[in-house]
Formats: C-alpha cells, structure tokens, sequence
C-alpha cells in the first residue's frame, strides 16, 4: 500500500476546494432562482388627476369614480372641447404635456413622440426618485427595462395621413423605442424590451423582469406599463371584439354586468433583488414572492377565458412563491365585468384561495377607473401594494346585486363594497391577476412591506449636526424655483430630527442636476424662509467638472481659536491636525493641536515662529477635509508660505519635509523680519515701484496680488514715508503686523534658508503647481532649495500666478486658510481674464462658526457644478424619508395635425410650443427689470447689514458708506452673479456706486438670449 505524497495530498486539497466552490456556485444559483424580488420604486398616473401613490390611494380609499365622457379631439386636448361621442373612459387629466427640456429632446421630435413613451419617461424617472436612489447610480448596474403597452392610436394618427410622416414618426410611435429610449436616456445597460400580450402586458413584463432578475441578467428593472385612448377608429374596434359597458362603466361581479370601459394609465416601479435591497438599506414597499404566466390554448374561442387555466396559473404562482393559497388575503381580480369573464375567474379564484380560516378579499381596480389595458396589471398590482401597506381593502363600485352566477358561499372569498379592514396575519400576502384578450394569462403573489428595520435603522440616532444645509438642483430655473417652494412647505414645522433627515436624504438620494441652490439656517424655519425668498427664473445650467484651484493664504489671517470647532467637529481634519502635530512636536517642540485649541490671549499666535506653522497645520487639514468632501484640486497655489503647503497639497512634498521647511522658514523670519511693516496700496506694481525708489532702499514691494492691489514691505520709517507720498485718489492701508515679510530686511536670511535645505529632493507631484515665486506653473523639481530661498526674500507674485490659472482653464477658486484675505485680488485680476464666468469663495472666517463658514463655501462650489460627496458631508438617513418628486415644467407637444390648425397655442399656465423656456427678462420692459434687481439687491443689503423696515436700506445712496467690510461686498458680488446669471464688475461695488445703480448694471445685463449658448460654447452664466 503506497503511502500519499505531499503532491497527492495538495492534489486532493485543491480537488476538494473546487468542489466546495462548485456546490456554493449551484447553492447561490438556486437561492437567486428562487428569491423574491423587492419593490424598491413605484411611480403612477391615473384617471382623477392620480400623479402618485399617495393620490391613488385617495382615489380607491374614498371610492372615486373617475371615468367621464369620452371626447374625441384630435388635437389631444382635455379641456371639454373636443366632439362628444356617447362613449365613456377613464382619461387623464393630460396627454399633451411633457418636460422634453428634461430629458434633452428636442420640440420637433417631443412632438412625434406617442404620449405613452412621455408618460413612461417621467414615471420611469420618479419611480427611481421613489426608491431614494439617484437615476445615475442604474448606470454602474446592470438595469433591465421591461415594459408593456399595445396601444398605437398617436403613429395611426400619422400613418392615415392627418399629420406629415418624418424622421421622428418611426422611433416615436414604436412600442420598442418606449422601453428603448429609456434605456438610452438614463444610460441602462441590461435587457430592454417592449411586452404586446394586450391587457397582461405589464403583468408579463412583471414576470420577465423577475425571471431575469433572479438569472442575474440584471440588478435592477424598471418594470411597467402604459395605456392612452386618443383615437375613436380604435374605440370602434375594441367594441367589435370585446364588449364595452352600455352605461359606460364597469360593473365588476354586479349582476346588470355587462361589459368594459377603455382607460388610460401608466405605472411603473423598480425592481432589485430583495438581499440586494436589505444589503442596501432600502426601503421596500412590497416582495414580489411569485409569478406565472401561461395561455388559454384551445378554448371556447380565441378571446374567450378559460377556468382551467387560470386555475392552473394560479397555481404555479403561488408554487413559484413557495407561498399557501390559504395565507392570501387579497386579491385583484383582473375583474373585466363582463357577464362570461367574472363568474370564469370567480370561479378559478374560489377553487384555489377559497380555503381558509381567514377572509380573503377580492377586489377590481377596474370599478374606479376603466379598464386600463395594457395598463391594468400594474395598475392593480400598484393598488395591492397599498392594500397590504395599509391594512384596508377599498369598496367596489357599482356592485348593487351580486352577477348570480357567482357562488362564493361556503368559501372565505368577499368583495367588500365599503372600505374594510384586512384580517391580522404575522405576514400579508396578496395577488394580482390581468389576462390577455388574446389568451395570455399572468399572475403574480406579492408579500407586504417587510416589518424588519433597514440596515442601522435599530442604531441609535447620533448628535444632531446643529445646522441645516440643504442642496437642491434642476434642470431649469423654474422647475428649480417650484422644487424650492416644495421643500419650503415641506420644512414647515418639521422638528430638528426630521429637517436633517430631510436635507441628508435629499442631498444623498437624488441626481444633481446643471441648476443649482444651496439654502442653509440654523432651524426649519429659518431654512423655509431662505427657500421662500430665492430667485431662480434667471439662473443658469453650469457646466459640470469645472476646474478646481487650492488657493492657500499666507501669514496675517490666523486668529485664536481658529481650529478649536473643526478639531472637535471633523474626524478628517483632526486626524491630518493630529499627524503634523506629532512631526512638530518632534520638530519644535511644542503642540499645534493645544496652540489651535487656545482660547483668546492664552495662545502665542502672535509670533511668526508659532503662526506661520499652525495657518500652514490648518490648511492642510482644511484640503484633507475637503477632499473627503469630493473636492479636488486640479492645480494648487499658495501666498507665501502658503506655497510650501500647496507643495505638499500637489505631492511634491511629503508631510516631514514640509512641515520641516515651515519650521525652518519661520525661525528665520522670526529673528530677521521682526520689526518691520508692511503697507497695502490701491495701485498698480508699475506705480508702486517708482514711489519706493523715493522712499528709500530699506522697502521693497512685498507682494503684486491684484492689477491695483500691492503691498510694500520694509524699514516703518520709509514705510510712512512711502504712504505720504501716495496721491489721495489711492488708498493705503496699513497692515496689522510687526514685520516685514519679502523686503530687504531678509537680505541674506533667504541664502541661509536655501543652503539649509539642500537635501531638498522634491519629487513629481499629482497636482499641477502654480508657483507666487514665479507666477507661473513649476515642475516638482523645481521646487528644490534655491526656489525656498526665493520664496522667503522674492516679490509674491500672487497676481500673475491667478492669471497663469485662469489662462489653463481654472474657473473655481478655493482660498483656504483661516479667513479670506485674498478673494477680493482674485476677483479684481479675474476680471481682466478671457474665458467663462469663475466662482472665487474662502473657507473660514473668523466672525462665523466653521460649520456655516464651510457650508456656504460648499454650496458656493456645488452651486458652481462640482461633484459633492455629500455622503461624507451629511450622512444618509437611516430611514427611508420621501421627498418630493420633480417638478415637471410641462409644455404641449402634439403631432401639427393636416385636417386641423397647428396644435401649438398654450393650454394652461405651463403650455408653449418649444421646449426651451423663454428668456426670463423677455417681455419685460429695462424700467421693469431695473425695478425687479433694486428690489433683490435691497433686501440683500437688508439682510447683510440685519436691519428691519423701519430703517431701510437707501437705494440712492453709496454702498462704501453703509459699513459692510469688502468681504460682504464680495459676498453680494457672488449671491447677485448666482442668481441673475450676469457678470458684476467689482468696482461697481467698491467705487461709490449706489443700489441702484448697481441694479442698472444687472438689468442692462439681462438680455434676452438663447438658453443654450452658454452651452454650446462651453462657458456658464450662473
């Protein structure tokens, strides 16, 4: 007997872990055979004005019977206009409307497009919204699209000859583009098709997303169907071939039963796996536990039922959802009301959940509203949702004596004609049915939302955040205007709690869209006002993935205290404090963390030695936090030794020899640069420069930040001398500092710096460097110990380094430091830059908390078309929390009919022909305009300066003398640029110009142009 080697041995190890792999493949495979799926998403339109879940279940809880005269009107209009016929339906309110703006199709094809493929686009949109997840994320999964209709009556309309037939008819009145052009829209990748089995369309497009789900063909499935009566040629013939109601409704099981009533509806819903759903988080209103779907075969006719099987279908649903027919409790009949139809399925309906002790309703969506068609499966299923949500079945209409031949004694079978309550049951089952004039049959067994609490719903609530900030976005300024209002009225007595679960779940679970706001408030109320008080008609799309600069400020700007808040308030910014704290300690000495913590006159803020490393700690915890947030710079630049942190930023650097050479930079200028001054003058480098050879040579220009913005640095006598020569039309401002950074005084001391950093070997960064040394973009090796020396004695050329920016496509500016010393030279050089409008925001101030300091500057930047990670910035509730859907800025499209005039007046207050909005100022007179800006600029002032009407604001007298720091004016500068879409020149501001004046400047501004051309040219205007 041979004994086994150590080969035979890994051989049969490795044999049996392939084994073991293979029978957990087969496990899983048959798990997902057999899994249930979750109804993540639902989204619904229906006749009585139905636009959501919450308005059927008004529609079925109060019994409405919504089916009106059916009009034909050719030119789709559903005002009572059209010609009366003697028929009756269940229409919607409107067929004719559609945001093609949206979904960028243009006016010409909209108009092509069948109704039905709109209302799928915008069900299919809000069902996403529904689950709480932005459409954008159906894109890194695969998502199926499985959609039901067979309704043609809008491509007949063209193909008979009364209107033209171009390139758009074909894919516009195509059943496969319906599920096509979704898929194409929203970028899906998985099956997308369109299901044709009549009235069981969208309950087999049901089926076929379940089976692909469980295959894993896809993760996710956009399941639905639609249905739209405009033609009275195909009314004619559904009334060959089926019978239609003689009092024009639907009268489910009632013995005077006698036919059907055409409908319009559209459902759609999201479909996941239901681990996937739990793995998520997510809510889930309902399981899809079982479905089945088979045919007739040769019955007693071609359209006629057939009891057997149905049975049989039922069967194999309930098999398929390993489910008891004795635990369902509800049933929507496919419930026709036809005298040969409802006593059949009655019948297959007692022979399968007649049994049981408990009652099972059955019910008829079709008694409110018509038979949907293709439709009325989803339609009903969405009703059966509700059923088992709420726990209440609605009443059945017109069943005023039971169709006798319907026997539904000695079963547990009811149908409740009053609102009623479901029996108790640890889980609720229900079902649906929808069969096909054809003989296709389908049914499905749903299971209740799941009581069990989403993944960290059971954790208990962490600390409130203390400030609300809520980011909302559009693809329009009115739609964006009409979303603000909705969150307004939503916010309105909201407790704390529940307004921050608010702006979480909206911030995390919807798309961002090209028209942005961000409103922020300390309370609900405060938040409603601000939304309340917004402009939108003027804004803008911007331009997604501006390039981002990293603008770190030099010394001067530090103050007590400055990082206490953010060390206590932001794991990100402590851990990065927390790491330089531990160099410097080993450094110098003593600990950044207690100097940013220190409270007011305990700290040594005021030495150079300390200040210059803690601002330099600050901004680095300031970029790591940043960039936790999703914003990242795609160049950097720093103002003195602001640059050796934008070394490190862009990687040249690591975090030693950074924090090293600031250490050595500051003990350097400590003992060196100490008794100096400085001085900031209001002109040019040019002008300056000749005003200092008369002023002496122990001056030097320090730093040349803006076109009219230079500061001298030097000997404080020549300093003053230098100030009395400068004329009165230029300001001078003396800077608040005992030093004199960049002059003379440091003559030699750069040499020492230099020689002391030799082993200096900068290597290549990730992040472009823009160099105030040279004011240009540097390679990382140029950054050795000659470029330091230079940094400490050199000119800062602060401004020419903004413009070398602005000359390679940088449009945003984050000044980042303790307050912002900067923003007003980079506004002033940017203005002389060409290219695309730019945003220019700071990071702290020190007369405003960190938090709200950050979140305007946050919303400043995502208002500006950054990606936010707003995951890490406002953690995703741990609960579902519904927010309103988007406003649709509808607009009639309709085919331009040959027998009629051209359908292309407005119809309501959102109608027109096109589908880009007018210019907001068209129509408007300049009075009209000017009139609109004061107004706004006014109440703007009101709120900087916090008066009230008692004292207003005077609109005819200079800004400069209402006291507001250059900050403020700035700030106005930004808030006017946002929300009017116009440029503002700085100097409007700063040069004794008045409110009125400056709202002169926007309204001749404001005129009226093409929506678009900001983005066919690649620049922005908001």
């Amino acid at each position: 007997m041979s004994v086994p080697t150590a080969t035979d041995q890994r051989r049969l190890l490795e044999q049996a872990l392939r084994q073991l792999k293979d029978a957990r493949a087969r496990l899983a495979a048959v798990e997902r055979a057999e899994e249930p799926v979750a109804v993540v998403g639902a989204a619904v339109r229906a006749p009585g004005g139905v636009e959501d879940l919450d308005g059927l279940w008004r529609v079925l809880r109060s019994g409405t019977d919504t089916v009106t005269p059916w009009l034909d009107d050719p030119e789709g209009r559903r005002d009572g206009g059209g010609r009366r016929t003697g028929r009756w339906a269940g229409q919607l309110d409107r067929v004719d409307g559609f945001d093609a703006e949206f979904f960028g199709i243009d006016a010409a094809e909209a108009d092509r497009m069948d109704p039905q493929q709109r209302l799928v686009l915008e069900a299919a949109w809000e069902a996403v919204e529904d689950a709480g997840l932005p459409a954008e994320r159906l894109r890194d999964r695969p998502t199926g699209v499985f959609l039901g209709l067979y309704g043609g009556d809008y491509l007949t309309a063209q193909l008979s000859g009364q209107a033209a037939i171009n390139a758009y008819t074909a894919p516009g009145g195509a059943h496969t583009i319906a599920a096509n052009r979704l898929s194409y829209l929203l970028d899906l990748h998985g099956p997308s098709l369109a299901v044709d089995t009549a009235c069981s369309s969208s309950l087999v497009a049901l089926h076929l997303a379940v089976r692909s789900l469980r295959a894993g063909e896809c993760d996710f499935a956009l399941v639905g169907g639609v249905n739209v009566v405009l033609s009275e040629a195909a009314m004619s013939a559904t009334e060959k071939v089926l019978p239609t109601a003689s009092a024009g409704r639907c009268r489910t099981f009632d013995a005077a039963a006698d036919g059907i009533v055409r409908a319009e509806g559209c459902g759609m819903l999201l479909l996941e796996r239901r681990s996937d759903a739990h793995a998520a988080g997510r809510r889930v209103r309902s399981l899809v536990r079982g479905t089945a779907v088979n045919h007739n075969g040769r019955a007693n006719g071609l359209t006629a039922p057939s009891p057997t099987a149905q049975a049989a279908l039922l069967r194999r649903a309930l098999a398929d959802a390993r489910a008891d027919a004795r635990d369902v409790l509800y049933v929507e009949a496919h419930g026709t009301g036809t005298r040969l139809g409802d006593p059949i399925e009655t019948e297959a309906l007692r022979e399968v959940y007649g049994e049981g002790d408990r009652p099972c309703a059955i019910g008829a969506v079709k008694t409110n509203f018509g038979h949907q068609e293709a439709a009325a499966g989803i339609i009903g299923l969405l009703k059966t949702i509700l059923v088992l949500e709420h726990g209440q079945v609605p009443p059945n209409l017109h069943l005023d004596r039971l169709n006798p031949e319907i026997d539904l004694g000695d079963s547990r079978l009811t149908i409740p004609t009053a609102l009623s309550p479901l029996p108790g049951a640890e889980r609720r089952l229900g079902a649906v049915s929808s069969f096909g004039f054809g003989g296709t049959n389908a049914h499905v067994v749903l299971e209740g939302p799941v009581t069990g609490a989403p993944r960290s719903q059971n954790e208990p609530a962490g600390p409130l955040r203390g400030r609300l900030l809520l980011p909302l976005s559009a693809r329009s300024g009115p739609a964006l205007g009409a979303l603000a209002a909705v969150y307004a009225r939503r916010l309105a007595g909201l407790d704390p709690r529940a307004a921050e679960e608010l702006c979480a779940a909206a911030a995390t679970s919807r798309d961002h869209h090209a028209v942005r706001l961000v409103a922020g408030a300390d309370s609900a109320t405060a938040l409603a006002r601000e939304l309340a008080a917004v402009r939108t008609e003027f804004l803008r799309p911007r331009a997604a993935g501006p390039r981002v600069a990293f603008v770190f400020s030099g010394q001067g700007t530090q103050w007590t205290g400055m990082g206490g808040r953010l060390l206590d308030e932001e794991p990100v910014f402590r851990a990065e404090a927390e790491a330089c704290d531990a160099v410097v300690r080993k450094l110098a000495g003593w600990s950044v963390l207690e100097e940013l913590a220190k409270p007011e006159g305990a700290g040594r803020l005021h030495e150079t030695e300390v200040a210059q490393v803690c601002i330099a700690v600050l901004q680095l915890g300031l970029a790591a936090l940043w960039r936790s947030w999703g914003v990242e710079p795609h160049a950097v630049t720093g103002h003195s030794m602001g640059e050796i942190v934008a070394a490190r930023v862009s990687g040249a650097l690591d975090r030693e020899e950074a924090l090293d050479l600031l250490v050595t930079r500051a003990r350097i200028t400590e003992a060196h640069a100490r008794g100096g001054a400085m001085t900031a003058i209001a002109l040019s480098a040019e002008e300056v420069a000749g005003l200092v050879e008369k002023a002496g040579d122990r001056i030097g220009l320090a730093a040349v930040n803006g076109p009219r913005s230079t500061v001298v640095a030097g000997d404080p006598d020549q300093i003053a001398l230098l100030e009395s020569l400068v004329g009165p039309d230029a300001g001078t401002r003396r800077l608040p500092v005992q030093y004199a950074f960049h002059s003379p005084l440091l003559d030699g001391a750069d040499r020492r710096l230099a020689d002391g950093l030799r082993h200096l070997r900068p290597r290549g960064g990730g992040v472009p460097h823009y160099s105030t040394v040279t004011g240009d973009r540097v390679r990382a090796d140029q950054l050795d110990h000659v470029h330091w020396g230079r940094n400490l004695r050199g000119t800062v050329l602060f401004g020419a380094a903004v413009q070398a920016l602005a000359r390679d496509g940088v449009t945003v500016f984050l000044e980042i430091g303790p307050h912002p010393v900067l923003l007003r030279d980079i506004g002033a050089t940017l203005e002389r830059a060409p290219g695309p409008r730019y945003t220019v925001t700071g990071s702290l101030r020190r007369d405003m908390s960190a938090r709200e300091c950050l979140d305007k500057a946050l919303g400043e930047l995502y208002e500006a078309g950054l990606s936010v990670r707003w995951e890490a910035v406002l953690p995703p509730p741990a609960r579902h929390v519904p927010l309103p859907a988007y406003p649709w800025q509808r607009r009639r499209h309709w085919l331009p009919l040959e027998r009629v005039s051209a359908a292309t007046a407005p119809v309501g207050a959102d109608d027109g022909a096109a589908s880009v909005a007018a210019p907001p100022a068209a129509g408007r007179s300049p009075a009209e305009l000017e009139a609109i800006v004061a107004a706004y600029i006014l109440d703007r002032l009101s709120e900087a300066l916090d008066t009230d009407s008692a004292a207003p604001v005077p609109a005819d007298g200079p800004l400069t003398a209402l006291g507001l720091s250059s900050l403020a004016l700035v700030e106005l500068k930004n808030r006017i640029e946002r929300d009017f879409a116009v440029a503002v020149p700085l100097q409007a501001l700063l040069e004794d110009g008045t409110p009125l004046a400056l709202a002169r400047t926007v309204a001749q501004a404001l005129e009226p142009r093409d929506p678009h051309d900001d983005l066919r040219t690649g620049s922005d205007a908001s």
